[in-house]
Parts: C-alpha cells; structure tokens; sequence
C-alpha cells in the first residue's frame, strides 16, 4: 500500500482533496475491474508500462504534478514487478514514486542509452515487491552477437537503438529472467527503411532471447514497448515465430487504445508456464477514466494557463540570449506552441489532451497474473519417484 501519510501534512487543502479524490477512483475502478488482488503464495501479477519521458520536461509539457506521483505510484502499488520504459536521465522522479511506494518495493535500472538512431537518453528497469519477488543477483543489457547485429538503416551492424536489459528473478518456484525492451519506432510505413528497423530490432531481441532460453533453467519473460500496431503485423510475428507466447490483449495499450504497441510475452519451461484467468483478453489499465478525465479539463484549466505562461517567460529570456540560428528557431517554436496553446478554450482543450499524456503517459499499463505455487505437482511426482 503505498504511504499516503504526506498528504496529511498538506497545506493546500485543494489539492489534497483532488488527489485523495483520484485515487480513490482509481482504486474502485481496479476494484470494479477485477485486477486481480495480490495472493502471496500462489500468484504473481506482472506488467508492463511506458512512463513518457519520465520526467525532464524535454518536450515542454511538464514537468508532473504533486498529485501524478500518487497517482503512478497507486497504479504500480497493484503488480509484484513491473518492467518500465522511458525512465529519463536524472533519476529523481522514480525515487520520488519509490517513496510514496510500501518500503517492501524496491528497483534496479539502467544507465542512459547515448544511442544516435533513437535512444534519446532513456533508461530501462524494473520496480519489484521484495517481499514476493527475490533479485538473484543477475542483470544485464543485451548486446548482441555479430550475426544478429541491426542493418536495416545502412550498410554498417549496430546495436539495438535502445539497449535491452534482463534481469533475473524468483517468486515462489517460478524461475524468471525478466527482460524488457523499448523497440526503435522510426516509421509506419512497412516499405521504409525505419520501419524494417523496427522489424529487425524485434526480430533480433526475439531470437537473442530464445537461444538464451534453451540453456537456461529459468522462464523467460520479454516485455515493453514494442512500437507494434496490432496482432498479426511483421513485429508482432516476430515474437511469435520465435516460440513465444504472447499474452492476449484486445484492447489498445495506447491512449485513445487504438494501437498495441506494447506487449507481454514468455518464452517457458515445459509445464512451468500457467495464467490465472487464461481466457481474460482486457489486460490494460485506463487510469483515464479516474484520473486527468475529460471532465477535468475546467480543474486543471487555471494549472495549465499559470504553467504556459512561466514557460513563455523562460522562452522569451532565452531567446533573447540565443545566438545560433538553431536556438533562435527552436525558443521561437516553442513561443508559437505556448502561445496559440492558450489563445482560444478550444485550444487549450486540445492542449489538454497531450498534457494529461505528460502527467500520467500516453501509455497504458499491461498486466498478466500467473501461477507460482507448483508445490502440489512437485509432491505429486515424489510420489511416483522409483
């Protein structure tokens, strides 16, 4: 249960009741929802979540509210690990959620991708309940060999854009290397270049993966963004042709859950590998429909004008300052963003809409429950021992 006791102690009264406000709707909505509660012996609840540029401001939204460090840390608060994506440079929003957690949780990340094609200088990780799951004492980002090495953009064998990174877990008796992934977007069109990267980069974590998985002892998990639109596309049966199971999702993980971009998939040990409520096919959590609502946009109204407005002040003095002519163009965008942003209620709304993305993500969490107490089988088979 995460530690809500700072609220308490704050002054500003309207907040407090704002935030208190939404998270009790976020937990009646997973309650109402069935997102499974947690069983401490015999399940283990994992998922996956892309937290948008979390949190340096890159692209002027931010940076996130008191009240969206609540509202995260509730939503992770209900699995027992967790892969993340997009975790940025400075690492002290994540400890700020880490904070607001039960002392119980713990994480392990990554150091930044300098990557040229796309890495943009994010981290990878995973935040676990130590309580119910144990960290071996394995991690590692993927490198891979020259033979599965990327060439789609040009001549030259490169690495993922964004390093993949694995770490090797246990929870009751199911043995798992967790990796996660967040898969080079470039293009939608399947006749470029960026796009077969795409592929490619898919393709070669899922072959990487499954050779590691046939001399390993443990169950191996793949999630993460994979940048795929829907089932059935070429990332998508990359995964599959590779010998992993995917997890059935038939709604979106994306905003408005048009797209499918991220993915839960296991490459397992024979009989080690079993869902609770295997025929279940919503495994995504709307936070949108209890927190940063449609019917919001007048609350956070006067937020967001108060927030445009310092902006435009630090742009202004910045351009007044620049002088290279790709400062100058990049302040004067960002003038003309702020400024046509608020002009009208209209565009403010529309605003709105990208905002709340930058507060909570324009992704949203996917989750699996699995089994993890095999100890009736294992009694079974002592049974029948010679």
């Amino acid at each position: 249960m995460p530690y809500y006791y700072p609220l308490k102690r704050l002054k500003d009264g309207s907040l407090r009741k704002r935030t208190v406000g939404g998270l009790q709707r976020l937990r009646k909505q997973l309650k109402d929802e069935r997102f499974p509660s947690k069983k401490t012996s015999e399940s283990l609840i994992l998922g996956t979540w892309n937290l948008r540029n979390f949190d340096d401001d890159r692209f002027n939204y931010g940076p996130r509210l008191y009240e969206s460090f609540y509202y995260i840390a509730e939503i992770i608060s209900h699995f027992d690990v967790i892969g993340i994506q997009e975790i940025c440079v400075d690492l002290w929003p994540l400890k700020r959620v880490m904070n607001i957690l039960d002392k119980d949780y713990d994480y392990i990340v990554t150091d930044v991708t300098h990557s040229s094609i796309g890495g943009n200088q994010e981290r990878l990780g995973f935040i676990y309940n130590k309580s119910k799951v144990t960290f071996t004492g394995i991690a590692g980002e993927i490198v891979l060999p020259p033979k599965l090495m990327i060439s789609a953009v040009d001549a030259n064998k490169r690495q993922f854009s964004r390093t993949p990174f694995g770490v090797d877990f246990q929870s009751g008796w199911f043995k798992f290397f967790f990796s996660t992934v967040h898969i080079y977007f470039g293009s939608n069109s399947p006749s470029s270049v960026k796009y077969k990267r795409r592929v490619e980069e898919i393709e070669a974590v899922a072959k990487y993966i499954a050779k590691e998985a046939k001399n390993s002892d443990s169950n191996h998990i793949l999630v993460g963004d994979f940048n795929i639109k829907k089932s059935g596309s070429d990332g998508f049966n990359a995964l599959e042709k590779n010998g992993f199971t995917v997890v059935t999702n038939n709604k979106g993980s994306n905003r408005d859950q048009t797209k499918f971009y991220d993915q839960i998939s296991f490459r397992s040990k024979k009989n080690e590998l079993a869902f609770v409520e295997p025929g279940r096919e919503d495994r995504v959590i709307q936070f949108f429909n209890s927190i940063f609502r449609e019917e919001d946009y007048e609350t956070y109204k006067p937020i967001m004008k108060e927030r445009i407005a310092d902006k435009l002040k630090v742009a202004n003095k910045k351009l007044e300052k620049a002088t290279s002519k790709t400062a100058k163009k990049k302040f004067n965008a960002q003038i003309a963003s702020l400024t046509a942003a608020r002009k009208t209620n209209a565009s403010l709304r529309a605003y709105y809409g990208k905002w709340r993305t930058f507060q909570a993500s324009d992704h949203l969490p996917l989750w699996v429950e699995i089994k993890i107490d095999f100890s009736d089988k294992y009694l079974e088979n002592l049974k029948i021992m010679d």
